[in-house]
């Protein structure tokens, strides 16, 4: 009889790993505030691009030895593999554009993601791990980026990121069109359950995908105003 166990949505292993990101996202964001060290953030930064970094790379390494990686699905080409890089660079670099992507995607795709897992393996196999320390890595540098260290998005960030995603997108299609991926689930739904499941069968839910994107960014954005009100009115 077989003991691997499989990931179910939102029961206890998930529910545990998310209360997990949550809590080392606000105590990041907590020790960076309360420091304000320019090298405290600067070391905190660098160990977070170090886990997201080595976390991906070790996941490519063990796939290709076990013979797992294809161009169907192994190419870091999701919103949440590019989400890394960004997040990534955005902790030991600073670039507005990159870090906007890093946020948005981080926050809309990542998050999301986090959510309603696509996969089937739990706790405490490899790639449960993997997983949720890659979306969580993401989520968590970019709140604390965003939080612990001050960095900031205007109203501009969300038009470039939303025609940045369209584009990318548009990119993606004729990578999926020549490999016969599914990458961004352009082609298809996920196995498991989503957002898409609310939003028509395919080509309709990608239409309705520009309605989330849209809604998303600028959901995702409104911390930031908030923020922006309340010092204009401290002046």
């Amino acid at each position: 009889m077989s003991t691997v166990s499989h990931f179910r949505l939102f029961g206890p292993s998930h529910l545990i790993t998310l209360a997990v990101i949550v809590s080392l996202a606000v105590a990041l964001v907590v020790l960076a505030r309360r420091r304000q060290s320019l090298k405290l953030c600067e070391a905190l930064s660098g160990l977070l691009a170090i886990l997201l970094l080595s976390n991906e790379f070790i996941w490519w390494i063990i796939a290709v030895n076990l013979h797992l990686w294809s161009l169907q699905w192994g190419l870091p080409l999701q919103i949440c593999d590019l989400a890394i890089f960004a997040a990534a660079y955005s902790l030991i670099r600073h670039n507005q554009l990159i870090w906007e992507t890093a946020y948005f995607w981080g926050l809309g795709g990542t998050l999301q993601a986090l959510l309603t897992p696509d996969m089937s393996f739990d706790f405490p196999q490899y790639y449960f791990f993997k997983f949720f320390i890659t979306h969580g890595g993401v989520v968590m540098a970019v709140i604390y980026l965003a939080a612990g260290c001050g960095r900031r998005i205007d109203v501009s960030s969300v038009r470039r990121v939303f025609i940045a995603t369209n584009l990318y997108a548009g990119f993606i299609a004729v990578i999926n069109g020549i490999t016969g991926a599914n990458y961004l689930y352009l082609c298809e739904k996920p196995l498991h359950p989503s957002i898409l499941d609310y939003l028509g069968p395919w080509p309709w839910y990608i239409f309705g995908l520009e309605a989330v994107l849209a809604a998303s960014l600028f959901i995702y954005y409104l911390p930031f105003w908030i923020v922006q009100k309340h010092e204009n009115r401290g002046k």
